[in-house]
C-alpha cells in the first residue's frame, strides 16, 4: 500500500499489483466501496497489466476529506496518482462514480489515457436523480453510512445473487465496505454526483471507450448507457445479462472477458 498526498495534508490509499513494466491500468471504485470491489479482476489481469487501485477520497483507507467534492477533484486525484507513480499513460476503468470520473478524464485529460472503460454509470443529472442524492445525504446525516446499507445492497445486486447463500461472504464484504466509508466521503461524493453534466460533451471524446452496463441496473439503466455509447465516437457497448449495478462482482468471468477483449 502507498499513501499519495493530496491537498491539506490528506492522502489517497493506493495499491499496485503486478509487473510495473507492463501496461498500466487504474481502477476506480463505486460510491460506498473501496479498492477491494475489484478483487475478482486482479487474477484475470495481472499477467498482462500493472494494476493500480485506489480508495476514492473519503473511502476505505483514504483520508476522510471534508466535502463537498467535485468531479474536477475526483479526476485530479487520478492524475495525482499517475504523476506520483511516474506513469505517463494508462488504461482506466471505473464503475458508478468511478465510471462518471472516467468520462471527465476522457474529456479533460485524454492525453494521459489509452483506452477507457466506463461501467454502470450515467452522464447527466435529471431532477429525480438530484433529489435521490438529497435524500441519501439526509439519511447519512441522520444515521451514518449504516443507514444506507440495505438500500445499497438492493441496488447493487440482483435478487438472485443476494438470495444465493454462496454469496454470503460477498454480501458481508459489501456491508463492511459501506460502513467503512466515512460520512464525509459519502456526502462529499453525493454532492459531486448532483453536479454530473457530461452528456452534452460525449461527442467530443476521442479516446477508445467501452461502456459496460448491467441488464438489471436501476441506477445506470442499460438503455441509458447504450445511448451514451451512441453519442460517443469510437466507443463500444456491452450489456451483462442478469447483472445489477456492481456488475464486476456479480458476473466477474464475463466482465473480465469483456475487459480483456477490449484492451487486447
Amino acid at each position: 500500500m502507498k499513501k499519495v498526498s493530496i491537498e491539506n495534508g490528506n492522502y489517497l490509499n493506493v495499491k499496485v499489483d503486478g509487473n510495473k513494466d507492463l501496461p498500466a491500468i487504474i481502477f476506480s471504485n463505486s460510491l460506498g466501496t473501496d479498492m477491494r470491489m475489484w478483487d475478482s479482476q486482479i487474477k484475470a489481469l495481472t499477467d498482462k497489466f500493472c494494476i493500480i487501485r485506489y480508495d476514492t477520497r473519503g473511502h476505505g483507507q483514504s483520508s476522510p476529506v471534508e466535502g463537498p467534492y467535485s468531479f474536477d477533484m475526483l479526476e485530479n486525484d487520478v492524475i495525482t496518482i499517475l504523476d506520483d507513480l511516474e506513469i505517463e499513460k494508462a488504461h482506466f476503468i471505473g464503475l458508478s462514480i468511478g465510471g462518471m470520473t472516467s468520462l471527465g478524464l476522457a474529456l479533460k485529460h485524454q492525453s494521459r489515457f489509452n483506452k477507457i472503460i466506463c461501467c454502470a454509470a450515467r452522464a447527466d443529472n435529471p431532477p429525480p436523480f438530484i433529489e435521490g442524492w438529497n435524500q441519501r445525504i439526509a439519511i447519512i446525516e441522520s444515521k451514518g453510512t449504516e443507514g444506507v446499507v440495505e438500500g445499497s445492497l438492493e441496488r447493487w445486486y440482483s435478487d438472485t445473487f443476494r438470495q444465493n447463500h454462496k454469496n454470503i461472504e460477498t454480501i458481508n464484504l459489501s456491508k463492511e465496505m459501506i460502513t467503512n466509508t466515512s460520512n464525509k466521503g459519502y456526502i462529499g461524493c453525493a454532492h459531486a454526483l448532483k453536479t454530473l453534466n457530461y452528456l452534452k460533451d460525449l461527442s467530443t471524446i476521442n479516446r477508445e471507450m467501452l461502456f459496460i452496463a448491467g441488464e438489471n441496473d436501476m441506477g445506470a439503466p442499460a438503455l441509458t448507457m447504450e445511448e451514451m455509447s451512441h453519442l460517443t465516437p469510437n466507443s463500444k457497448y456491452v450489456c451483462i445479462p442478469g447483472a445489477a449495478h456492481i456488475l464486476n462482482i456479480e458476473s466477474p468471468d464475463l466482465v473480465n472477458k469483456t475487459i480483456l477483449n477490449f484492451l487486447d
